[in-house]
């Protein structure tokens, strides 16, 4: 399945530089996805201000667009993830919209082969995420999944792959 962005790339460049800037475009932009309830989207702030320390990041989360593609929210996703240079989903549960994100994320190759996991050990996820999404061919541990006890343990990866 692909989708057709048609005239959404020129409005989704003029909003993404009116919110950064030009010079934005030449960085290394990471696509921080996760749950956007209170609580988890804290853990995803922590995760943007570790990204972007390092000088050439960008970590941005898809809520920042609020022009683009506001009629079909799979479609800006979509037009979101391909122009990311990687993408970072956090799992520390499995209610709410990121869950569908990480299924377009296994259905396509050049998505998947892009973004790097990491989900709360013990959390109460799917069973076709622990015995299908998080395993081979899609990703590898310690490579592109990994798992995390706390938000400590978390940092901890991520300064490792970000600094």
């Amino acid at each position: 399945m692909q989708f057709s962005h048609d005239n959404a790339w020129d409005d989704f460049l003029d909003e993404f530089t009116n919110i950064f800037s030009v010079y934005d475009l030449k960085k290394n932009k990471i696509f921080i996805c996760g749950s956007y309830n209170e609580e988890a989207f804290t853990t995803l702030q922590e995760v943007q201000k570790i990204v972007n320390s390092v000088k050439n990041n960008l970590g941005f989360f898809e809520k920042e667009f609020r022009r683009t593609h506001l009629e079909n929210l799979i479609f800006k996703f979509d037009l979101i993830a391909k122009f990311s240079n990687e993408i970072i989903m956090i799992i520390e549960h499995d209610k709410g919209g990121h869950m569908i994100e990480m299924g377009i994320i296994l259905s396509f190759r050049e998505l998947s082969k892009k973004t790097k996991v990491f989900v709360l050990r013990d959390a109460e996820i799917t069973e076709v995420l622990k015995r299908g999404g998080l395993l081979k061919p899609f990703f590898k541990e310690e490579e592109s999944l990994f798992y995390f006890k706390n938000i400590d343990t978390l940092k901890s990866y991520l300064r490792k792959l970000y600094s």
